[in-house]
């Protein structure tokens, strides 16, 4: 018997050890649909009378400063997340990214809340723009705590909310909070979206309110009790029926109300706008919570004033009612709830939400591209400051490095990123911009081989991938596009790619010594020192004029043009079977080789498209460069720079030189 209770009573203190483990898991675990982020907060934890789990910034948000405010504004009463914020004062735009699960065609209540408490020391109140994703959403000035709400149908995936500073001080945010609504037939407009203006429960606890878990939809019900008009309340359990049951107006709310004195007497709501043009909704909830006698049933209408909306309600016990205006505007608006006087009582009213239309006229950036450039900034580590936010849209704050169509929706069409530290292969999200006209990516750390993909970009016609470490052949399409003069391709400093087709692998020396003539070991001393001098010579022509001829290169010329530089053609300096070549001088003094093709020369056309294509794929810098080209019908020409020291063949000796050639055909 002894042994039986020590087991029983071994097994009950697992079993409770085992529940009161799980405790504190179950407590962390986020509510579906809920995202509740405490802006600043550097621990994760769950205030217990909401029974809402709230995370910290991290994965949200890269950039901004973790804050507390000051101690003498933290108060016992305020929520936790209050006590802490995030600050912004680096970056015009900064924003958060929600991903919630739902995705994209949901309607989502999203709120941000504020909470200045003079954390900077500085007792002065900024004031800033708030945004949904690329669209202005409010203007922020908190003297104490308070909060924006929208009720938000996503476009996309991801809902982004950005603080914009616009020079009225450090833009701040206590708290980000999104909850799904998961009934997609309320709270949604064909355009816009609802901003919150008030949400009350009439005939309330005075200073109460009610909220989650009460609410499943987390929103915030505050009291609100009108002088002059009865309190009614009822501790039955309100019914709700199939067609009102999406909107769960909890039973705490709707149990109370208040009525007119009498059944002559309307119940009227009125309030200001800030402006005439401003556009109102609002929602309008009635439940019969009196018994009446005889079978008789409340009945009113809901109007307002100048016929701009009217709408006759009847109520059966228990049974809630929601009545949702159109949009109404005015410098006055004035709702009137009257009897009709066929039950003899009072209009009664239990709950109102109030709500301003806010406008939607930008379009996001195409959500395809957007995933494209977010990956590219998360592979490569981009820290751009302007990197915040749709990549397009504001276009005053498109990010550094884009150009961005004007379309509907908007398209990247030019990425530039070049000397931005990139290191890694190209990445393949790079081929999903099927827009990109423009994409320069030299004098990084890039590697690997050059992506086939790239070919595939229908528009793209400049690719400068100089001054990387790219190995491998380059692709056969990107060739081919070369060739076919939709693309301008700059491989130059990529000493490790392989310009010919197919590649040639580089054998393995033999460890066979093979006696080699003196004068062949004569000839390659003056070779090898010969190529010394020509290349000093050439390294330093090529750093004085390297900017002429990045900003000149492959540029067309005229005829006219052509005959000025070479001062009609008054000084030949070679020939060849292409036909003769000039001196000429451009504009700013540099010096030209321009080679013209004779009328009467039968390869030249051939010559002369070989030399243009094997230019535009292959660029080196112990290559000569190719200025520019004229094209015009009767008249072909290529403009080279002037190798003013003379060539290779200039600096060999005869008796070396036909050493070499004797060589060199042996091989």
């Amino acid at each position: 018997m002894t042994m039986e209770r020590s087991i029983t009573a071994f097994s009950f203190a697992l079993l409770a050890g085992l529940v009161s483990s799980l405790v504190p898991v179950v407590q962390a675990q986020q509510i579906p649909g809920f995202i509740s982020i405490d802006c600043g907060a550097t621990n994760v934890y769950t205030e217990d009378e909401i029974r809402i789990r709230y995370e910290t910034d991290e994965g949200f948000i890269d950039s901004g400063q973790n804050k507390q405010i000051s101690m003498t504004f933290i108060h016992e009463g305020y929520r936790q997340c209050l006590n802490n914020l995030r600050s912004f004062p680096n970056r015009k735009r900064n924003c958060y990214t929600l991903k919630p699960d739902q995705g994209k065609n949901n309607t989502y209540l999203i709120r941000a809340r504020f909470y200045y408490g003079n954390y900077d020391e500085k007792n002065q109140i900024p004031s800033f723009d708030l945004y949904i994703d690329v669209n202005y959403w409010t203007t922020v000035n908190y003297l104490g705590p308070g909060y924006e709400e929208i009720m938000y149908v996503s476009p996309a995936d991801d809902i982004q909310v950005c603080l914009v500073n616009t020079g009225n001080g450090v833009p701040f945010i206590s708290a980000l909070e999104l909850r799904h609504i998961d009934d997609d037939g309320i709270y949604r407009l064909r355009s816009g979206f609802l901003e919150h203006a008030g949400r009350l429960d009439i005939g309330g606890a005075s200073d109460s309110f009610i909220r989650y878990p009460k609410d499943v939809y987390d929103r915030i019900w505050e009291t609100e009790d009108y002088a002059g008009w009865i309190f009614l309340d009822t501790p039955s359990i309100i019914n709700s029926s199939d067609d009102n049951d999406a909107y769960k107006v909890p039973s705490e709310v709707l149990r109370t109300a208040q009525s007119s004195i009498n059944g002559s007497t309307p119940l009227r709501l009125g309030w200001t706008p800030s402006s005439s043009a401003e556009k109102w909704i609002v929602y309008f909830y009635f439940v019969e919570i009196e018994r009446l006698t005889n079978g008789l049933q409340r009945e009113f209408t809901v109007s307002m004033k100048n016929n701009q909306f009217m709408e006759i309600v009847s109520l059966e016990y228990l049974k809630p009612v929601v009545v949702v205006s159109t949009p109404v505007s005015g410098s006055l608006i004035t709702f009137s709830i009257e009897s009709t006087n066929k039950s003899g009582n009072p209009p009664i009213l239990n709950a109102v939400e109030f709500y301003t239309i806010g406008d939607l006229p930008n379009v996001p950036t195409a959500q395809d591209d957007v995933k494209a450039i977010n990956d590219i900034k998360a592979t490569y580590h981009i820290q751009k400051e302007s990197w915040q936010g749709d990549p397009c849209i504001p276009s005053i704050y498109t990010w550094d490095g884009l150009n961005c169509s004007n379309g509907n929706p908007p398209r990247i069409i030019s990425l530039k990123l070049s000397s931005s530290n990139l290191v890694g292969d190209i990445v393949s999200s790079l081929s999903r911009l099927s827009t990109m006209e423009d994409l320069d990516l030299s004098n990084n750390k890039l590697t690997g081989a050059i992506p086939e993909t790239l070919a595939e970009l229908p528009n793209l016609r400049f690719l400068n991938l100089s001054g990387n470490n790219l190995i491998g052949s380059v692709p056969k399409a990107l060739k081919k596009r070369v060739l076919d003069n939709t693309l301008i391709m700059s491989l130059a400093g990529n000493t490790n790619l392989c310009l010919a087709d197919p590649c040639v692998q580089k054998k393995k020396q033999n460890s066979i010594l093979v006696p080699v003539v003196t004068s062949v070991s004569g000839f390659f001393l003056v070779l090898f020192g010969a190529l010394a001098i020509v290349w000093l010579m050439k390294r330093k022509r090529k750093a004085e004029s390297s900017e002429m001829t990045l900003r000149l290169k492959n540029r067309p010329f005229t005829y006219g043009e052509v005959s000025r530089i070479t001062r009609n053609f008054g000084r030949v300096i070679g020939e060849g079977g292409f036909g003769k070549v000039y001196l000429g001088t451009l504009d700013d003094g540099t010096m030209v080789a321009v080679k013209i093709l004779s009328k009467s020369s039968k390869q030249g056309y051939k010559e002369f498209q070989a030399e243009v294509q094997l230019l535009m794929i292959v660029r080196h810098e112990n290559l000569v460069s190719l200025f520019g080209y004229c094209g015009d019908s009767k008249h072909i020409a290529l403009i080279y720079e002037y190798m003013v020291n003379g060539n290779l063949r200039q600096h060999l000796s005869g008796a070396y030189l036909c050493s070499f050639l004797l060589f060199s055909s042996l091989k």
